[in-house]
């Protein structure tokens, strides 16, 4: 994957975006407790460790089995921006553990999650 300006600058676009999502949530601009990212992604690494306390890495998660989602502790919001089919799927395992969907948007091949 090649980094050029113009996804550089919809990251920035993006990270900010994201951040006055969270920042206007119900948390008053405190970091989210999780983040799901997926790191093949240059938009989704830019929110890596400027919006969470703590932050998953889907294409790590595969050979993991999704244990760190399955092992999530209750409280606190979980942000995410990832590939559809990851989403379907942290969103499914999330669920399972008692966690329910405020928001879901498409950003070009991207889509965030914010979950409570």
């Amino acid at each position: 994957m090649r980094l050029s300006r113009r996804s550089l600058l919809t990251s920035l676009l993006f990270a900010a975006a994201a951040g006055s999502a969270v920042a206007a949530g119900p948390r008053r601009g405190r970091p989210a407790s999780l983040l799901v990212y997926d790191s093949r992604w240059p938009q989704s690494r830019a929110l890596c460790g400027r919006l969470a306390e703590r932050a998953v890495d889907v294409a790590h998660e595969h050979a993991h089995r999704w244990q760190s989602l399955r092992t999530v502790p209750a409280g606190g919001t979980i942000i995410g921006l990832t590939s559809w089919s990851d989403l379907v799927l942290a969103r499914t395992l999330l669920q399972e553990r008692g966690r329910r969907l405020r928001s879901e948007t498409r950003y070009g091949n991207l889509f965030y999650l914010e979950m409570a």
